[in-house]
């Protein structure tokens, strides 16, 4: 059976965002980049951030991967028939969550010694432009 033309398979967007984006990552030095103008910001909650090695590779590919994830999802999300919405925010909401827990789990401290003794809680979220978009 045939699909409909223009009625896009949800776990084939997925697979080509997979194949497309993530099978062909920039250097961690363009990704950091990247992440600049995807306007992140990390804000401390609790603890001195300064102690923390915030260009950690993992760290930097890790929030990499959440913004294009991001960008995918406003993509995407907005074109599909509404039967279909379920399926690709679910698919999104479990790769998000695998996100979060690489990065909730990655350890960016300066110095072991340092990581032992101080707690450090920051938020970190992507910054929106309010009003027209310059491009």
């Amino acid at each position: 059976m045939k699909k409909k033309q223009g009625t896009p398979d949800v776990l084939g967007l997925f697979l080509d965002f997979q194949k497309d984006i993530m099978e062909h990552k920039p250097t961690t030095d363009k990704m950091f980049e990247e992440l600049q103008m995807m306007r992140f910001r990390i804000k401390p909650v609790q603890g001195d951030l300064s102690i923390l090695n915030l260009k950690d590779k993992q760290l930097i590919e890790i929030l990499w991967n959440l913004g294009k994830l991001d960008e995918f999802f406003h993509k995407k999300y907005r074109f599909l028939p509404l039967a279909k919405k379920k399926m690709f925010f679910q698919l999104f909401e479990n790769l998000h969550r695998t996100y979060q827990d690489q990065l909730n789990d990655l350890s960016i401290h300066a110095s072991e010694e340092i990581s032992l003794s101080s707690t450090i809680e920051m938020e970190i979220y992507k910054e929106e432009l309010h009003g027209k978009k310059v491009n």
